[in-house]
């Protein structure tokens, strides 16, 4: 039997390399997609827009036929764009449904699409109309196949100039507001380059450019701002420059990286930290009274949340998971919950339909044009805010989320993840299994000398240290783990654990680095 590739079929999206998706397997799994958009959601129109990525543009074209097909309208924009504008794209489509063409930061030879239903509610596995992404595997898995319908109408569509319009105009950028910024902007050759230069360039920022050509070879290595080997040449391109920061975008420009004068990474719960007088502007006369609340992922640095809850507002840890996070925000945007950041440096927000009134409707959505614009502006407004939180990153020691590869023994993981956290409990941690309203972490966050809830009043005394696990569900059986501490011995001390634990799994064959 041929090989169906049922592994594409992941928690928060359909992603594969493409090589195990032949020409067959692709129409197999674009009649799939018809049979839910036609059957789960009853819809009439679905928009379609795809990354740089060097195979979707055939996916784009076989998944508008087959929409088509069914008598299906398709919004289609043909052109390279990010993650980001597609939400935008759907913000102005919310009757519709929407496919991201996308493998978001994996290597250039890796496919996959993220849906949403209409209204812009994330599709997932077991999230979403019937199931969402399981029963898209289920239609594929049975071949299901539609009786033909009459045709359905192909509209050509381009949301770029709405997109930096909105944008700016949330943000409160005016022409030439950023005039006497210098900032590095690397693209690594993703879809996010045009949008994101237009923008500054308009603002009046003082840019270096690279890599701002999309090209799904990603010629100067996977596009992930994680990767040393990706981002080292632009953190060179910082410390030579003079530079008062820079961002670094993935492949599908839904990430944002900022880096220091020395092209050192801001952890991404300080730069929430400054940005949340902004954010909070934006929604105060929406609720009364005004009592925001804001989400930092398991993996949030001790200390930004500190910071963070300084500000007068609510800080709740939540698990990972893009399509997770826009579900809670917009399931808790009554209760004021306005914004969440992830430390893989991604930022989420109930954005507004209507930039001016907040209380018409927002979207659950991701944007990177305008979480750097207001960056930016932040940065011009307060440049101190961002000199301390430089110094107080001097104080952390932090081992950003490494990875274990178990394919081949996916078995071994729960128990490998077992040990880690028994080892964490004799060492005496409080372990960590639940947000506070009791939803699933879906990780365990094992914390040294630490309170469980962070608020205003709250201070972190001596050696305090948190360990993070979770099993990846973007990829194929993978553990992580994230280390940090405010000590180099304590950050030094629980990864070297971990690694023992996991070095012995890697020598007997059962795992690899």
């Amino acid at each position: 039997m041929k090989d169906l590739d049922l592994d594409a079929f992941k928690a928060y999206d359909i992603r594969t390399k493409i090589g195990r998706m032949d020409e067959e397997l692709q129409t197999r799994l674009f009649h799939a997609v018809g049979c839910y958009m036609k059957n789960s959601l009853s819809v009439q129109s679905v928009v379609i827009c795809r990354d740089a990525r060097l195979y979707v543009p055939q996916l784009a074209e076989g998944l508008s036929s087959t929409l088509l097909s069914y008598g299906i309208d398709v919004y289609l924009n043909p052109q390279p764009i990010s993650t980001c504008q597609y939400y935008h794209t759907m913000m102005k489509h919310r009757q519709s449904a929407g496919v991201m063409l996308t493998a978001s930061h994996n290597p250039g030879e890796y496919v996959g699409m993220k849906l949403m239903e209409p209204d812009l509610f994330p599709v997932a596995f077991g999230c979403g109309r019937d199931g969402g992404i399981a029963k898209i595997k289920q239609y594929y898995e049975k071949g299901e196949r539609m009786s033909s319908f009459s045709r359905g109408k192909l509209h050509i569509i381009n949301d770029l100039d709405s997109y930096i319009d909105y944008s700016l105009k949330l943000a409160g950028i005016n022409e030439g507001d950023l005039k006497g910024q210098k900032i590095l902007f690397e693209f690594l050759s993703g879809s996010a380059g045009n949008e994101v230069a237009l923008a500054f360039q308009y603002a009046g920022a003082d840019m270096e450019i690279r890599n701002v050509v999309p090209n799904g070879f990603f010629p100067q290595g996977d596009p992930n701002p994680i990767i040393e080997k990706s981002i080292a040449p632009a953190r060179d391109a910082m410390r030579k420059g003079s530079f008062d920061f820079g961002f670094c975008f993935d492949g599908d420009g839904d990430r944002l990286d900022l880096m220091d004068a020395d092209g050192n990474q801001i952890v991404p719960g300080y730069n929430m930290s400054i940005l949340i007088p902004q954010i909070n502007s934006i929604f105060k006369d929406a609720f009364h009274p005004f009592d925001p609340q804001y989400y930092a992922d398991v993996k949030a640095i001790p200390a930004a949340l500190v910071d963070m809850a300084s500000k007068g507002v609510g800080v709740h840890i939540i698990r990972n998971g893009h399509s997770f996070i826009k579900a809670k925000l917009r399931e808790n945007f009554s209760k004021q919950y306005l914004a969440a950041e992830e430390e893989s440096a991604h930022y989420y927000m109930n954005f507004p339909y209507d930039p001016a009134d907040p209380s018409k409707g927002c979207a659950a959505v991701e944007s990177t044009l305008f979480f750097s614009l207001l960056t930016a502006k932040c940065h011009m407004l307060d440049p101190e805010a961002y000199r301390q939180a430089h110094e107080k990153e001097k104080s952390l020691f932090r081992e950003r989320e490494w990875p274990l590869h178990c394919d081949g023994h996916p078995e071994i993981m729960q128990g490998l993840m077992d040990e880690v956290e028994n080892t964490m409990k004799a060492e005496g941690a409080e372990i960590i299994r639940e947000m506070d309203d009791g939803s699933d972490l879906d990780a365990v966050l094992m914390r040294f000398n630490l309170p469980k809830v962070f608020d205003k009043n709250t201070s972190l005394g001596d050696n305090w240290i948190q360990v993070a696990e979770r099993i990846s569900r973007s990829e194929d059986a993978m553990v992580r783990w994230e280390v940090a501490s405010n000590t180099h011995k304590g950050c030094e001390k629980m990864n070297s654990l971990i690694k023992k634990i996991t070095d012995r799994y890697v020598a007997d064959g059962y795992a690899h680095y």
